[in-house]
């Protein structure tokens, strides 16, 4: 049976037909003369013609050749154009891509930087999706999202995370309510979070009705209105509605992390460093 050829038979051929000699053509080529023989000899076993009229001063192409010869230089020219097409999506800042947060992420990140990265690169385009950073995490590394700005993400083999900011998680109360008035209010918050927990088990003396919500932008309302209590990241507080103030400020807040995070295999994608680096500067401003 044939094997069958392959891209480098092709180009050998290409440098046959153009030198006329298979001497001559391996020479240029750096190979033996045996290996570009071998070479013609599964391209006309393949095609199931002769190309070449081999004789003791070199070779002449059969009409079958010449046809190989002119499509071949078109499939080269074609196989050029692929590569640097190829490259070219995966270095330069251009394409469509999306881009997954949390929706209280999205708010106190969002509005400063895709001003600038629209402006720096304009040939880039994205797509927004909004979940809890656990399952925006899940996405990238599923291939359904492309880059992401999560709270904690957990470690895994097929991700890189890129830090970029730490944010403070803590008891917070309206600064028009009075100290007198806390112990009556109840305490708004997602009791799933680890970061809920941290903060409960470590004001034992914590006596405050728990309602759960799983909206930081309700609960910071809720709290600016004078309803009662939150656990929020403080750049979520100082955009609720109305001046919020931290409930005790002997209780040590939780330390968030908020990270960029892609899949592994986009670690050398010019895309993904240029724009970990170009979001952090911006965050960081």
């Amino acid at each position: 049976m044939p094997h069958t050829p392959n891209f480098e038979d092709i180009r050998y051929f290409i440098e046959v037909a153009s030198t006329r000699n298979l001497s001559r053509a391996s020479e240029r080529l750096g190979i033996t003369q045996p290996s570009v023989s071998a070479a013609m000899k599964r391209l006309e076993q393949n095609f199931g013609t002769d190309l070449l009229v081999r004789h003791k001063n070199g070779v002449v192409l059969t009409k079958a050749g010449e046809v190989l010869q002119a499509q071949g230089l078109r499939f080269m020219a074609d196989w050029a154009k692929l590569k640097s097409n190829v490259y070219q999506a995966n270095s330069e800042m251009a394409g469509t891509f999306t881009l997954g947060c949390h929706p209280s992420v999205a708010l106190y990140t969002l509005p400063h930087i895709l001003g600038p990265l629209k402006t720096k690169f304009p040939y880039m385009v994205f797509n927004l999706v909004h979940d809890l950073s656990r399952k925006v995490t899940e996405q990238v590394i599923s291939n359904e999202i492309d880059f992401a700005l999560v709270i904690n993400p957990v470690r895994h083999p097929e991700l890189v995370i890129k830090s970029l900011l730490f944010d403070n998680v803590t008891i917070w109360r309206a600064e028009s309510v009075e100290c007198t008035e806390q112990g009556t209010l109840p305490l708004y918050c997602d009791p799933n979070l680890k970061q809920t927990q941290q903060l409960l088990s470590s004001t034992a003396d914590f006596s405050h009705q728990i309602i759960a919500s799983n909206n930081l932008e309700v609960i910071s309302t809720l709290v600016a209105n004078g309803l009662g209590l939150g656990i929020l990241p403080e750049r979520v507080a100082r955009r609720a509605p109305a001046p919020l103030a931290t409930y005790n400020p002997e209780i040590k807040p939780v330390q968030d992390e908020l990270c960029f995070i892609y899949r592994a295999d986009k670690q050398n994608h010019v895309v993904s460093v240029q724009l970990h680096r170009e979001i952090k500067r911006l965050l960081e401003s």
